[in-house]
């Protein structure tokens, strides 16, 4: 039996051409995923669902995918001694029903620690997805979200570092993907992924979910680099900068 599969990640790094990856193996994503224009994210809509009510529940209305909060983490894993956690675990028992399951969703570095004495954590494996930082905030910056590249780099260090720790006080097993050596090394990088998991992908799954040329990095073009540092300078004012990070 395949192990469950959950993806760790601060988001906009490349996690849908990964999870797309996955499913080639056979994962169930869900009765329904979030779709954009043109692909599929791979997210399991009743788990974005259930990550908004944890939000909600904690009181948490900040921005996950620009403001890291160690407080956040803390009040929504409180949750599990204080809420009715009733359908979190109805939720779970359905994707155990479906085994094996991936998971997906953005959200998770605030709330995995809610869900893992929920989860059957010996029958999961674990992916951190990381990506270079300077097209991270390239894709940050053409969303409006703005900040200094300093800033990005510590918003992406802190919520490594925290999944990181995550990983080691479960004692689960893990490991790290950068998307980069997935396109720009993908044989070696799915050997990584089969062993780690169990499975028998091949590059050419890749490549019926990653519709660019493989072997070349995956670099935001020219054009795109023009546009995030003209909408930065536009909005430099309202930039956020290390010093604006006290979380």
């Amino acid at each position: 039996m395949k192990p469950n599969v959950i993806i760790l990640t601060s988001g906009l790094s490349g996690s849908s051409v990964l999870t797309g990856l996955l499913c080639r193996a056979g994962y169930w994503m869900g009765d329904e995923t979030i779709k954009k224009p043109g692909y599929d994210t791979f997210e399991n809509q009743e788990l974005i669902a259930m990550n908004r009510r944890l939000f909600e529940q904690s009181g948490y209305s900040g921005n996950y995918m620009m403001e890291f909060s160690s407080e956040a983490m803390r009040k929504i894993q409180a949750l599990n001694a204080e809420a009715d956690i009733k359908p979190y675990q109805g939720f779970v028992t359905k994707c155990s029903r479906h085994s094996p399951w991936i998971w997906k969703d953005p959200r998770l570095w605030l709330t995995i620690r809610f869900w893992a004495p929920l989860l059957p954590l010996r029958d999961c494996r674990f992916i951190l997805l990381t990506r270079d930082a300077i097209q991270t905030w390239v894709s940050q910056t053409l969303r409006r979200q703005i900040t200094t590249l300093r800033y990005s780099r510590n918003y992406e260090r802190r919520i490594q570092q925290s999944i990181t720790e995550f990983f080691h006080e479960n004692a689960v097993p893990h490991l790290h993907v950068r998307y980069d050596d997935l396109i720009l090394n993908p044989a070696q990088t799915i050997s990584h992924l089969n062993r780690h998991l169990g499975l028998s992908l091949s590059v050419e799954d890749l490549e019926q979910v990653y519709h660019k040329p493989l072997y070349k990095s995956p670099r935001s073009s020219f054009i795109k680099h023009l546009q995030a540092m003209s909408i930065y300078l536009k909005n430099y004012s309202e930039r956020l900068d290390v010093s604006s990070d006290s979380n």
